[in-house]
């Protein structure tokens, strides 16, 4: 089941709620008790091992290269 992260409307509270996506018209505030809640954009996270090291890149695009020298975007 995924985590969602909300802001409230009434109370400008944000939290994240652990939902099946189904089920999303059913969160409140935990705070205030209000359904009047935004879902938020989240941020996927991806791990990385040793030989996947990433760092940011000077590239115009945001993109990352890899710290050994490979071109941005490869993997092993």
């Amino acid at each position: 089941m995924p985590i969602f992260e909300f802001h409230c409307k009434s109370c400008r509270t944000e939290f994240k709620t652990l939902r099946s996506a189904d089920r999303l018209a059913e969160v409140k505030c935990p705070d205030c008790g209000t359904d009047r809640v935004a879902r938020l954009l989240s941020v996927t996270a991806r791990s990385s091992s040793a030989t996947e090291e990433m760092a940011p890149c000077s590239m115009p695009s945001g993109m990352c290269c890899r710290v050994d020298g490979g071109p941005c975007g490869s993997r092993n």
